[in-house]
């Protein structure tokens, strides 16, 4: 019975910790999304985003989502998607895009630090995450 305790004692501890980590990536996130959505900033993003999300068949304030998963992880657009109301078939796409290039910067520093060519590798990422926003958007638009 022992080691059932310890177990739960162990799983409860590091369940916290996880939930801790992203509570410190999410929050701040979440908070500069909804300062950016409600600033002077935003008519302005959507102005110079909207050609580029009717790609992805898009609304304009998805940019911010989308960006932000360029530049941080999977949970950092989690947040990013809180802050907006998005329709299930925009939420899939940037899903998709998010999970094609989520970290640039961060995983092509990675891959030349082994030895691959990291440009090559972020050039590779982005144009996956456009081909696959292109047909996922699509694909949304025909189920709607």
């Amino acid at each position: 019975m022992s080691k059932f305790f310890t177990a739960v004692k162990n799983g409860t501890v590091k369940g916290l910790k996880t939930v801790l980590m992203l509570l410190k990536i999410m929050v701040p996130i979440y908070l500069l999304v909804v300062l950016i959505k409600y600033s002077p900033i935003m008519p302005w993003l959507q102005d110079v985003a909207s050609p580029v999300m009717k790609i992805f068949r898009l609304p304009p304030e998805a940019a911010v989502p989308v960006v932000t998963g360029l530049f941080s992880d999977e949970y950092g657009v989690v947040a990013a998607l809180g802050g907006f109301n998005f329709s299930m078939a925009a939420i899939t796409t940037i899903a998709m895009i998010a999970l094609s290039a989520h970290s640039v910067p961060v995983e092509a520093a990675v891959a030349q630090k082994i030895g691959l060519p990291g440009g090559a590798m972020a050039l590779l990422r982005l144009g996956t995450a456009v081909l696959t926003g292109i047909f996922v958007g699509w694909l949304g638009g025909v189920f709607l």
